[in-house]
């Protein structure tokens, strides 16, 4: 029987490059888990194989949330995140995300709304190891009773995308 894949929340890295736009009230976290050690594998086949892919349970999560947040003042632009391998560049568009950075090492993406401040990292942390991170700036009142209730789906969503990435090999491990 295939060992189920291990995803460990860690101390969020310091040395990303989201690492120091924390402001006021934020909230971040990190999920890390080992690869194997490919010489071609890199943060945008990483970013690629967990976002490229959402499981349609996340994305079906993502539009019930739409649907209920948009009569509270917040951002319901595009769930489908997905973008194919060769449009992950800086500047790019993929969903309510744009690309940041992008480098051989990590993959950066941003969202800004009224509310708040996103920032998603693909990082890697050693060779063999990645970790993607949250950084969210929460600028209202509604942004931090937002992040209340979501977190802890949030991490049930982040762990389960990453898991299935793994499970499915589209990240090699």
């Amino acid at each position: 029987m295939p060992k189920q894949p291990t995803v460990t929340q860690i101390e969020f890295p310091t040395f990303s490059t989201v690492a120091g736009k924390e402001t006021g009230h934020y909230y971040r976290d990190t999920f890390a888990f080992d690869t194997c050690q490919s010489s071609d594998l890199n943060a945008t086949k990483v970013y690629h194989a967990i976002f490229g892919y959402l499981p349609k349970t996340v994305v079906y999560a993502m539009k019930v949330r739409n649907s209920i947040v948009k009569w509270l003042g917040f951002s319901t632009a595009g769930t489908e995140i997905a973008l194919p391998i060769e449009e992950i560049k800086q500047g790019n568009k993929a969903g309510f995300l744009t690309i940041e950075t992008v480098t051989p090492n990590e993959v950066v993406t941003f969202a800004s709304e009224k509310n708040m401040d996103i920032w998603l990292s693909v990082l890697e942390v050693t060779p063999g190891q990645y970790a993607i991170s949250s950084l969210v700036n929460l600028k209202t009142r509604m942004g931090r009773a937002y992040m209340v209730i979501i977190k802890p789906f949030h991490k049930i969503i982040a762990r389960y995308c990453i898991v299935q990435a793994l499970k499915t090999q589209r990240i090699p491990n």
